[in-house]
């Protein structure tokens, strides 16, 4: 039902009675639909269409029913929460039912009660009705007001809905207040006519009082009495007290029983006091004579008909001698009428009136006095009451004098009993608003310590609005009211802010400025802004809002205010257009130490709408300490504004600001070296550091004092001034250490110096090119003197730290390289750089340099959903981490060294820095030598290889060659050539990327039948070879592809491409065949731990992440949890053979498992040192060209062309030290458990001389290896493959270290790295090469292990005593005598010509002829070995020797040859080589025959058939093979049969030489061996009786042959010693 269909309250009530007689009978639905027009008869029919008719009709039943019953003594009150459950009708407000008689006050008392407590009231609805009861109470009958019985009486039914209260106990609460209200009501009106009585009584009594009061001020005194009863005062209390005298004095003490009204139940005055308790001028008042009124106030507010404080109106009371000895007080509110009538017609009013007229001295016609007679008339009447005339006639003459003034003034008054203080306000009217009223009343709230305060505000004709403020304070003796002080303070905030503004401005920046400012600002302060600050402040802040708007960025203010206690800071922000974010801001404070106690926000706006935000922020320090806020200041707003925009970083090293003044940088240095903590894995936290450098602020400026004069170069005069100043510090430090208690902070504050101590250099003192400090700070160290540093160690080490970037440089030596890697382990990408320098480090054993590496974290990177942002943010981290390491890095200057600018070195000079390509670097190569331009770098675009002028090794496909070749030489060992036979192969990668794209068509013959990638799983069970290659090769050719490119029509049957992120995957029949799988379904995971499991013929790691790890690693050992759900162990792998194109495919504990079960690999580092080995040949290419090019010889353009010219030869130099690497190795593995004794001491070598690390290096342990030597087993290829390199960096470096580089005659070493057109057009400026020691080192190293063995120098070493050098000349003169690389190269050429067991059958022959050959060097020749001399003398001799082999040889020897040559020649080899290495084992004697051929100047064929002859004779040959055939246990054995072979070739010679001395010519020498024969022949029958006895024992043991040879021995003297005339005698 609605408003539209009820016209009128008629209407409304007709359907109401409607409604009741439906459910009700007839004549009681009548009574309450009577009852329902009363009581709304009032209410408007909107208000009760409003309402659901429901709810109406349900409250009438309940008011009917709250009406049915009252009894005489009762005044039911009902508070509730109708419900339609429980009343039958609802409300959302809750609802209050009252019945009471019908007096006065009720309403307004009820609603005051309600307010008081804050409720609000949403209806109230109040009828009068006439009822009448019977003697119970109970409802008889409901009168209409027109007609009514004798007997009806009036009651008030009174419905209130005020906001809804659910609990309860509010509800009660509330019930019990409205009850106690309703009582004081009833008494105050019930005890009005008898309060009344008693001021009859007091009229009556005036006449006969005996006071000093004249008959004139008795009658006003009546007058006045009878005024008040005639309506103009609400009586609602009284009172009587009586003065009494006792042994301490008065007392004032109320009459019993003389309460009336309200104060019969709520009376704020004591029983008694005593007049000496209370304030003076109160007891002056109560005890004077000649008065017989007081005026006051009531400290009570009233809770009847209005919530003001009451007035208080004392009677005296005199006795016969006209003293005061009591009072009576009437308590009540004056009336309405009170304040409308003249002052002038009030009795006692009227005489103060005519009274200050009259002193005025103003004419009542006259302006002033007309002016005055206004003031008085409205002035407030109860101030007129309690005023004294001589008060009221000062303030009225200064209310006049302000009158039409736009000034504002204050009068105050204390009331008689010191409870109220009055004060008279006057303000402009224009400025007097609410807000101004409010900070008004609190400045009297303050001033005067008040308890409560009202007000009144009266506006008239005048400019002045007037404000009379009561104010209730506690009472006091003798109060002073600070008027002065309120009136300045009242003013100032009442001063119109925008004058005061202008006035501060025009003080600060000048008229003309400050008007500007004005014009532009004055209006854009928000009321909060200008309630919390004075004008001069804005004029301050101004400054910061303009610089703020101007430069659109963050301003700041840091400050104290007057009124606060020290310790209490501010501190403004001033940010344009938008709030700053308290998220982003709080942190900052608590982080420099602060506590924010409270932020206020204010938008100020220019008069074109520009906006700046201003948040004042209050601080105090955590610590509560008092802050130097002048010296903090200008730190504070620097770190502030740094940290806000990112150049410094948000943590708790930020509270050095405060505990001990630090600057921005020296705390970023100090959170430099924290950084640098956490990467060398230091225990304790971030946090625990930053709070011990707080703990020992002394100890902390020690470090900075110290770093400061070992690097500052400002202060550096001389190294020993420097360095006596850092050991005074160093004492100082270690002195303060002591006092440390905590062990912890010990280590802490310990670390910080031993780090500083290892640093080197850094760019600390380095300034931008605005002469600022450089964002990022970088630091050199020197890791062996850092005590724990994580292993191993590496030469030097760069970190640079930025609050944008973190990074590490670490470098094995001087020369280095390695690739820069973009990490994503923020925690401890050092950890990972470390792992990788060591990998780097073995795989550069190929090149000059040895390992280096370094990594970055990028800190502040965008969402990766943006890739541009990513990216360009990865870049300038890029940027910043090369910067750094370009800081401090030396350069060349006209071949001299130029140290960097501002950095104090305390190392050598160091200038060789390349750096390369990585994971997440790939395309930076460009951006690198850019900055490397910039600084001026020696190299040039060498500086990073692969660049856009550099090689590209994708489109070379170097890595993934270089790792065929490995694959390729498995293969081969296997029987199979790759080219030509199919094999079968699974790959972890896809045809998009470089290793495994490459890779992956290196053979038509592939056939791939499964591979994945991070994304997809690709299956092809039987693929056709062609199509498949093909179609790779289209997916390889495409800008970016993924497996899902792959033509699904071109996969066979059972196949397909599946997703990673798949539930599960669907086998197939086929698939199940393939990979041995049993399930229908497989989540991918383990589908791809089945294809890594396959029986197939190659793995090929293309991709990135671990996959194979040895059983006794967990997943977490290994280090890559996105690979933990499907990596497989060494031993489950059934592939073949692995190719390693990719980094860490396995761990080296999972390599060397699945070798020891006989499957063929090397590791990642050998595999794929391709790329790394390009890049060397193109860093000293460039080195190269780049000097031709500073010269004039060549231009830029020329140099890109000619570098682009040579890509295929680099490649080819690349590929053969692959080839030739993966060679040594697989030669060693051939007879690596033989030679396991020989491996162990190696090891043990590198280990004393503490350059290996076995436990590091997964190399095994002694007892392991005595494990292996009973399985018969040696070491595998993986650990083969880490000797290696170790072996070659090791020998690198003692070659570079020796002078053996500097032989004018291995010039000839440079040109085999070279492309050979290179090496034609300059081979002037090879010679010049900047690392021509270091490329003549690498290429002896290299060759020489691969053609020699891992432990071929180890091996001379122990024998001869030799150092590697000499070992190295040695060998470079044994090579270039029997011509061994022409040989070895033609074996090589032999690939899957003859078997690859037969190439390495003829290289260790080779091998063994070099051995010998080097070692008869070493022994006959060390002192004066030299390459000229040593080729003039033996290459020709050699050769012929080699050449003619045959003709040479004694009869069995040529027999021997024979037999070899047919078989060799029958295997396939060309006739010449078959020659040479059928021959290989006589070779050797060459050296010495051409020694006797020298001693002897025989003919050297005459000289070599002797000396095979006497071979011949007897039986060396076999005695030589005996001595080979022992198989040494031990060292010493092994020592042993070397020195019985020397010791068989020495007497052999020695017996040739003394054969042929005794030859006058060559056609005599058959003469003279018969001669020899017959003459020695005793000594040469027991030689062969001790051949026959040598023979015939299985094992011979060593002491035999060492016994034989003494034998020989004797007989080579013997014939030492013969002349030509013995033979001849004979």
């Amino acid at each position: 039902m609605n408003a539209l269909t009820i016209a009128s309250k008629d209407q409304f009530f007709e359907q109401l009675a409607d409604a009741f007689s439906e459910k009700i009978a007839k004549t009681e639905a009548k009574k309450i639909a009577d009852f329902a027009r009363q009581h709304y008869a009032h209410i408007p029919l909107e208000e009760l269409v409003s309402r659901r008719f429901s709810d109406t009709y349900g409250a009438v039943l309940a008011a009917w029913q709250f009406l049915q019953k009252r009894s005489a003594d009762e005044t039911p009150v009902s508070v509730f929460n109708p419900d339609l459950e429980s009343d039958g009708w609802q409300s959302t407000h809750s609802v209050i039912f009252i019945l009471h008689p019908n007096i006065p006050f009720l309403i307004d008392s009820l609603r005051m009660a309600i307010n008081q407590r804050e409720i609000g009231t949403h209806s109230i609805q109040h009828s009068i009705l006439r009822v009448e009861r019977d003697d119970s109470g109970k409802l008889k009958k409901l009168h209409t007001t027109k007609k009514a019985s004798k007997d009806a009486s009036y009651e008030a039914f009174i419905v209130l809905e005020i906001d809804r209260h659910s609990a309860p106990e509010d509800l009660r609460d509330l019930e019990q207040t409205l009850q106690k209200v309703l009582h004081e009501v009833r008494i105050a009106v019930g005890d009005f006519p008898i309060v009344k009585e008693k001021v009859s009584e007091i009229v009556k009594e005036l006449d006969a009082t005996t006071a000093g009061i004249s008959e004139e001020g008795k009658d006003e005194a009546r007058a006045f009495l009878t005024w008040l009863v005639d309506d103009h005062f609400t009586f609602l209390g009284y009172d009587e007290y009586d003065f009494a005298k006792d042994k301490q004095g008065m007392v004032v003490r109320r009459v019993e029983n003389s309460e009336l009204g309200i104060l019969r139940v709520n009376n704020e005055r004591p029983d008694r006091v005593r007049l000496n308790e209370l304030p003076q001028r109160t007891r002056h008042e109560m005890t004077r004579s000649d008065d017989i009124f007081i005026f006051a106030k009531s400290a009570q507010r009233s809770r009847v008909h209005r919530p003001a404080y009451p007035d208080y109106i004392a009677v005296k009371k005199f006795n016969s001698k006209g003293e005061v000895v009591g009072e009576r007080r009437f308590l009540g509110l004056y009336t309405a009428r009170v304040y409308n009538e003249r002052p002038d017609e009030i009795p006692l009013l009227r005489r103060k009136f005519q009274s200050v007229m009259k002193r005025s001295g103003f004419l009542t016609d006259d302006y002033a006095g007309k002016e005055l007679e206004q003031i008085l008339t409205l002035y407030p009447r109860d101030e007129l009451f309690q005023i004294e005339t001589d008060e009221l006639l000062r303030v009225a003459k200064s209310i006049l004098y302000i009158q039409e003034r736009r000034r504002i003034e204050l009068f105050m008054r204390e009331d008689v009993y010191g409870q109220f203080v009055t004060c008279l306000a006057f303000f402009p009217r224009d400025i007097y608003n609410t807000e101004l009223r409010l900070k008004v009343e609190q400045v009297l709230l303050d001033r005067l310590e008040a308890e409560d305060i009202e007000f009144v505000t009266h506006f008239s004709e005048s400019v002045l609005a007037r404000v009379q403020f009561t104010i209730r304070v506690p009472q006091v003796e003798n109060r002073q009211l600070p008027l002065a002080e309120i009136r300045d303070k009242v003013i100032e905030l009442a001063q119109s802010w925008r004058d005061g503004l202008y006035e501060a401005l025009s003080e600060a920046y000048g008229e003309e400025q400050g008007n500007e400012l004005y014009r532009v600002w004055a209006g854009g302060f928000p009321a909060s802004y200008t309630d919390m600050f004075s004008p001069r402040r804005a004029a301050i802040d101004l400054e910061h809002i303009t610089a703020s708007a101007r430069d659109d960025d963050l301003a700041m203010s840091f400050y104290r205010a007057l009124e606060e206690d020290e310790n209490t800071l501010h501190f403004k922000l001033f940010y344009p257009d938008e709030p700053l974010p308290l998220s982003d801001v709080m942190p900052i404070f608590d982080n420099l130490g602060f506590r924010v106690i409270g932020e206020h926000p204010f938008e100020v706006i220019d008069r074109t709408g520009k906006t700046v935000w201003i948040h004042d922020f209050t601080l105090q320090s955590h610590t509560g300490n008092v802050v130097d806020i002048h010296r903090i200041r200008p730190i504070f707003e620097e770190l502030f504004r740094r940290v806000w925009h990112g150049e410094a970083e948000n943590d708790a090293f930020n509270r050095l600001l405060l505990s001990s003044y630090m600057s921005w940088r020296e705390i970023a240095l100090l959170r430099t070296y924290a950084r640098y903590m956490r990467q060398i894995r230091f225990s304790n936290s971030q946090t625990f550091i930053s709070n011990t450098l707080v703990n020992h602020v002394n100890l902390t400026r020690i470090l900075l004092e110290y770093f400061e004069v070992r690097f500052n170069p400002e202060r550096f005069k001389s190294k020993g001034k420097s360095e006596a100043a850092q050991q005074k510090l160093e004492i100082e430090f270690n002195a303060g250490l002591d006092e440390v208690e905590n062990l912890s902070e010990d280590r802490v504050l310990r670390l910080y110096l031993e780090l500083m101590q290892a640093t080197l250099r850094t760019n600390y003192y380095q300034l931008d090119g605005e002469g600022q400090p450089k964002p990022y700070i970088s630091v050199k160290f020197d890791p062996s003197q850092i005590p724990d540093m994580p292993l191993p160690l590496p030469m030097f080490e760069i970190f640079v730290y930025s609050p944008r970037v973190e990074g590490v440089h670490l470098r094995g030596g001087k020369v280095a390289r390695g690739g820069l890697r973009w990490s994503d382990r923020f925690e401890d990408y050092r950890t990972e750089i470390l792992g990788l320098v060591k990998a780097q480090q073995v795989k550069n054993a190929v090149i000059v340099p040895v390992g280096a590496k370094g990594g970055f974290v990028a800190k502040r990177l965008p969402d990766p959903s943006d890739r541009e942002a990513f990216q360009a943010e990865g870049i300038a981290a890029y940027k910043t981490f090369i910067r750094g390491l370009l800081d401090i890095t030396d350069n060349l200057v006209d071949s001299g060294i130029q140290p960097p600018e501002r950095v104090i070195r305390h190392d050598e000079d160091d200038h060789y820095l390349v750096v390369a390509a990585d994971k997440g670097t790939a395309t930076f190569s460009d951006i690198a030598n850019g900055l490397a331009a910039e600084y001026g770098f020696w190299m040039g675009d060498a500086f990073a290889s692969g660049g856009s002028n550099g090689y590209d090794h994708k489109k070379m496909g170097i890595t993934a060659r270089g790792a065929w070749v490995s694959v390729e030489r498995h293969f081969r060992e296997m029987g199979i050539n790759p080219a030509v036979d199919e094999f079968t192969a699974i790959g972890i990668g896809d045809m998009g990327g470089d290793v495994f794209g490459n890779g992956l068509l290196c053979s038509e013959k592939t056939r791939l039948v499964a591979a994945f990638n991070h994304i997809h799983i690709f299956i092809d069970p039987t693929p056709d070879t062609e199509r498949s290659y093909k179609e790779r090769k289209r997916l390889f050719e495409l800008p970016r592809s993924a497996w899902t490119d792959y033509d699904s029509k071109l996969i066979s049957k059972g196949g397909g491409v599946f997703s990673r992120n798949a539930k599960s995957i669907p086998v197939s029949p086929e698939m199940k065949k393939l990979l041995g799988i049993k399930a229908d379904r497989v989540p991918p995971n383990m589908l791809i731990s089945h294809i890594l499991k396959a029986e197939v013929d190659l793995l090929w790691i293309g991709g990135i992440g671990t996959y194979v790890k040895g059983s006794g690693e967990s997943h977490s050992d290994v280090g890559d949890k996105a690979n933990d759900g499907l990596r497989i162990n060494g031993a489950e792998l059934r592939c073949k053979v692995v190719g390693e194109g990719g980094n860490l495919g396995f761990t080296q504990m999972g390599r060397i498992e699945y070798a020891l079960k006989g499957g063929r690999l090397n590791t990642d580092f050998i595999d794929n040192s391709g790329g790394v080995d390009c890049s060397d040949h193109e860093v000293n290419m460039k080195i190269l060209l780049n000097r031709a090019v500073a010269m004039g010889d060549l231009t830029g353009k020329q140099r890109n062309i000619m570098l682009e010219e040579m890509t295929d030869d680099v490649a080819s130099l690349v590929l053969k030290n692959n080839y030739r690497q993966t060679q040594a190795i697989s030669i060693a593995s051939e007879d690596a458990a033989t030679r396991l004794e020989e491996y162990r001491r190696l090891m043990n070598t590198f280990e004393s001389e503490g350059k290996l690390n076995r436990a590091l290096e997964f190399l095994p342990d002694d007892e392991t290896l005595s494990e292996r030597k009973l399985a018969k087993k040696g070491l595998t290829r993986p650990e083969l493959s880490v000797l290696i390199s170790y072996v070659k960096g090791d020998l690198k470096q003692v070659l570079i270290d020796s002078n053996l580089p500097d032989n004018p005659l291995l010039a000839g070493e440079m040109y085999k790295v070279f492309p050979r057109d290179l090496t034609k057009r300059f081979s002037k400026e090879l010679g010049e090469h900047q690392l021509r020691r270091e490329i003549i080192a690498t290429q002896i190293a290299n060759d020489m292990v691969n053609h020699m063995g891992i432990t071929f120098v180890e091996r001379l070493n122990q024998s001869t005593g030799a150092d590697a050098a000499s070992i190295a000349l040695a060998w470079i003169i044994a090579r270039d005598v029997f011509r061994i690389d022409s040989w070895w190269d033609k074996i090589e050429a032999l690939d899957f010509h003859v078997s690859a067991d037969l190439q390495m059958e003829l290289m260790q022959d080779l091998m063994r002829l070099m051995r010998r050959a080097v070692r008869w060097l070493l022994r006959n020749r060390r002192a004066e070995l030299n390459i000229q001399s040593h080729m003039e003398r033996f290459a020709d001799s050699v050769w012929a020797i080699t050449s003619g082999l045959p003709e040479y040889l004694g009869d069995q020897a040529r027999a021997n040859w024979e037999k070899r040559n047919d078989q060799l020649m029958a295997a396939g080899l060309p006739k010449e080589l078959a020659s040479v290495l059928a021959g290989t084992g006589y070779l050797y004697s060459s050296l010495g025959i051409i020694e006797a051929q020298e001693a002897t100047g025989m003919p050297l064929k005459t000289v070599a058939n002797l000396y095979y002859d006497l071979g011949d004779r007897l039986d060396l040959t076999w005695f030589a093979n005996a001595i080979a055939a022992l198989t040494p246990s031990s060292h010493w054995q092994a020592l042993a049969r070397e020195s019985f072979r020397e010791d068989l070739d020495w007497q052999q010679r020695a017996l040739t030489t003394g054969v042929l001395k005794t030859a006058e010519s060559p056609e005599k020498v058959t003469d003279s061996v018969n001669a020899w024969e017959q003459r020695n022949q005793h000594m040469i029958d027991r030689w062969n009786a001790m051949l026959a006895e040598l023979k015939g024992v299985r094992e011979p043991e060593y002491a035999m042959f060492s016994v034989a040879l003494r034998e020989l021995l004797d007989l080579a003297q013997s014939t030492m010693h013969q002349s030509p005339e013995d033979v001849t005698t004979n």
